[in-house]
């Protein structure tokens, strides 16, 4: 069960990444189409200020003419100041659309063969985001020849992913606490596991060891009754046998179910007529219940009953619906029983005429150490293992077990488990 626990978890984790990856890299492509669209857009208005003649324009031309004119200046100084001046003039107008990103730029001729005015790593940079344009206008005109402006950006996809933060960061904070959520609950599992291993070896322990003494008493109480036939000090053997059958069946019941807990496989299923095979225990149950003055009818209606089936796990699980029956039933008990068919199903019904369940104790009823609180039953009997057995069996069998019931007219359980041809 832990390991299935794990590998749900596991996979859960995996598709929650898996997904979170996918809408990162929408997220990117819809980044990259707005920085491609503003880049462009701010080529564009650098194309239309460098149209017209101005300071600008004069010093590129300058340039790209390698005629320093009035400027009294060498060319290579020209260049230098050129290649500055137009850096922040870019940078400016990427600015005014939104990008403010590491760039490299160059202006060449149309081919792209010679380079007039570039950065000093233009060449060396391999960058997912390059732009051109042509320049038209004063430039141009000067020169006689045709331009273009190259544009280069560093680093594109870091700069996105801090402008998906709004993204990136919640799911890693998410993701971590999903994660260390996971650890912690692997852990607690195991811790969970040892403390159930230690639980039933201890039950186990004190169950058998409590097993020796109840039944050394039965063993003496019954070489007693030999002896005792009449009188008071019969009446007390009769008390103290009817304590250790009581003790004995709760030993078992403990017994019975940590064995269902420690190994799905206990189960010694044969191909046997489950009317027979519950037969004793219901003839039994009839025996003790004329002792205490109660009523008891047995119907059998059904036809097909032949499954496999433990024969001891399933008679238990009978002996605990009989058992409930009268422990919840007032003085004038009145227990039915019928063996029924229902579509492919062995069905056999306990119904009582005791206090009931309330609807609210129904849907816990079947739970481990799950005991109807006083306020519903005005008593609470047992150590609310029985019917959680009663469940376990019958699940192993293929079946179920329902119960029927209302506060102050009885109840009735129905134990199902799948017939064969």
């Amino acid at each position: 069960m832990k390991k299935m626990i794990v590998f749900i978890l596991a996979l859960s984790l995996i598709g929650l990444g898996a997904v979170q990856y996918r809408f990162l890299v929408i997220g990117l492509k819809v980044a990259k189409a707005q920085f491609d669209q503003q880049a462009r857009q701010a080529l564009q208005l650098v194309n239309l200020e460098l149209y017209e003649e101005n300071e600008m324009s004069l010093l590129l031309a300058s340039v790209v003419t390698s005629d320093p004119g009035n400027l009294r200046v060498s060319l290579d100084t020209l260049i230098d100041a050129s290649e500055s001046f137009f850096r922040d003039y870019l940078k400016g107008k990427l600015l005014s659309q939104g990008l403010d990103i590491d760039f490299a730029f160059a202006i060449t001729d149309e081919p792209g063969t010679r380079s007039f005015l570039q950065s000093p790593d233009f060449q060396a940079i391999n960058s997912v985001s390059s732009y051109r344009i042509p320049l038209e206008g004063a430039i141009p005109q000067r020169c006689g020849c045709r331009l273009l402006l190259h544009l280069k950006a560093r680093n594109v996809v870091n700069y996105l992913l801090l402008q998906l933060n709004y993204l990136t960061i919640p799911f890693l904070i998410f993701f971590f606490l999903i994660v260390s959520g996971i650890i912690w609950l692997i852990r607690f599992l195991e811790v969970q596991s040892r403390l159930d291993e230690i639980k039933n070896d201890f039950i186990n322990n004190l169950t058998h060891e409590l097993k020796t003494p109840v039944f050394t008493i039965g063993l003496t109480a019954n070489m007693l009754e030999k002896t005792l036939k009449q009188g008071r000090e019969h009446q007390y053997l009769e008390v103290i046998q009817h304590e250790v059958e009581g003790l004995k069946l709760q030993i078992n019941k403990v017994l019975e179910l940590a064995s269902l807990e420690k190994s799905r496989q206990v189960m010694e299923k044969k191909k046997l007529d489950v009317q027979d095979t519950l037969k004793p225990a219901i003839e039994h149950f009839q025996l003790n219940l004329a002792r205490q003055d109660g009523t008891f009818s047995y119907n059998s209606e059904a036809t097909r009953t032949t499954a496999f089936i433990d024969p001891v796990h399933l008679s238990n699980a009978l002996q605990n619906l009989l058992d409930n029956a009268v422990k919840y039933s007032p003085e004038d008990k009145a227990i039915a029983v019928r063996t029924f068919n229902r579509e492919n199903n062995f069905c056999i019904a306990v119904r009582d005429n005791g206090i009931g369940i309330s609807p609210s104790a129904q849907k816990k009823i079947f739970e481990k150490f799950f005991r109807v609180s006083q306020a519903d039953l005005h008593i609470a009997k047992g150590f609310g293992i029985g019917l959680s057995y009663v469940r376990e069996v019958a699940r192993l069998h293929g079946g179920k077990v329902e119960v029927e019931s209302e506060p102050g007219k009885g109840s009735t359980f129905t134990l199902s488990i799948p017939t064969i041809e």
